[in-house]
C-alpha cells in the first residue's frame, strides 16, 4: 500500500492490498471496532510495552536490539492502524482502479508505465491478481461492471496473444507436438485464464491451442520448478484433468 511509482504493477498492488484489507476490516464487527479504536489512541498508547517501561529505559538499553524491535513494533501498530482505515481504503481503491482503467490499452493489455507498449507479462500479473480476489470473494464481477469490463478486455488480449504465439510455434517448430514449448508465460496464462472460465468462456477457435498446452502440461510438468508445478496443478484441476492435477 506504500508503493509510490506509477507503474501498473504497483498501482495494482495498491488496489490488491486495500481490497484485502477492506474485506478483513469489514468481516467482523469486533475486528472493525479494534481498528476504529486504534485511531483514537493517544500516541503514547501506540508505543510498545518495552518503550513504556521506565525501569528498562534507565538501564540505557538504547544499544540493545530489544529497543530497536520495540521501535519497529510501534511502527507496525501505527501502519496497521493506517492500513485498516476504512475511509482511506475506499479512496485508495477508487484511485488505483481509475488509474488502471486509464492505463489499459485499447487492445486490452496493460503497459508497465503509461505510454509504453502493452506487456503480456504485466497483463497476466494483473489478471491473476484479480483472479485471486475473485476466488476469495473480495470482489464480485457480476456486480461490478467496470472491473468486469476491464478483465474481459484483458482476457481477450491474452487469448489473442496466446493464439498468435501458438500459430508461430506450429509454423516454426516441425516437431511442436513432441517438443516442450511450455514455459513460464504459457503456464501463468493458463493459471490466470482458468479463474474466469465461467464468466468468460474460451472461444471455440481457441480450443486447439488450449488442448495443445493441456497436453504439454501432462507431458512436461515434471521439468518445471515447484512454483510452476503448483500453477499447473491448479489449472489442470480447473480443466477437470484431476489425474494430472
Amino acid at each position: 500500500m506504500e508503493n509510490s511509482t506509477e507503474c501498473a504493477e504497483q498501482i495494482f498492488s495498491l488496489y490488491y492490498a486495500n481490497s484485502l484489507a477492506s474485506t478483513i476490516a469489514n468481516s467482523d464487527p469486533k475486528i472493525k471496532r479494534v481498528f476504529e479504536s486504534w485511531k483514537n489512541l493517544s500516541p503514547d498508547a501506540l508505543k510498545s510495552n518495552l518503550e513504556k517501561n521506565e525501569e528498562l529505559k534507565s538501564v540505557l538499553l538504547n544499544e540493545s536490539p530489544w529497543v530497536r524491535e520495540a521501535t519497529d513494533e510501534t511502527e507496525r501498530k501505527q501502519r496497521i492502524g493506517l492500513l485498516f482505515d476504512l475511509n482511506r481504503m475506499t479512496a485508495e481503491k477508487a484511485s488505483a482502479l481509475r488509474k488502471l482503467h486509464q492505463m489499459q490499452s485499447s487492445n486490452g493489455g496493460w503497459p508497465w508505465f503509461p505510454g509504453m507498449p502493452e506487456s503480456r507479462y504485466i497483463t497476466q500479473h494483473i489478471v491473476t491478481g484479480i483472479g485471486h480476489l475473485y476466488f476469495l470473494d473480495v470482489m464480485n464481477l457480476q456486480e461490478d461492471s467496470e472491473i468486469s469490463g476491464m478483465v474481459q478486455h484483458a482476457v481477450q488480449f491474452l487469448d489473442e496473444t496466446m493464439q498468435s504465439e501458438y500459430e508461430k510455434i506450429k509454423k516454426d517448430d516441425k516437431d511442436y507436438l513432441k517438443n516442450n514449448n511450455l514455459g513460464y508465460s504459457e503456464i501463468q496464462y493458463l493459471y490466470a485464464r482458468t479463474y474466469f472460465l465461467a464468466d468468460f468462456p474460451i472461444k471455440n477457435e481457441l480450443n486447439e491451442m488450449i488442448e495443445y498446452y493441456k497436453n504439454q502440461s501432462e507431458k512436461f510438468w515434471k521439468s518445471n520448478n515447484n512454483y510452476m508445478k503448483g500453477m499447473i496443478a491448479l489449472y489442470m484441476n480447473r480443466f477437470k484433468s484431476e489425474t494430472t492435477a
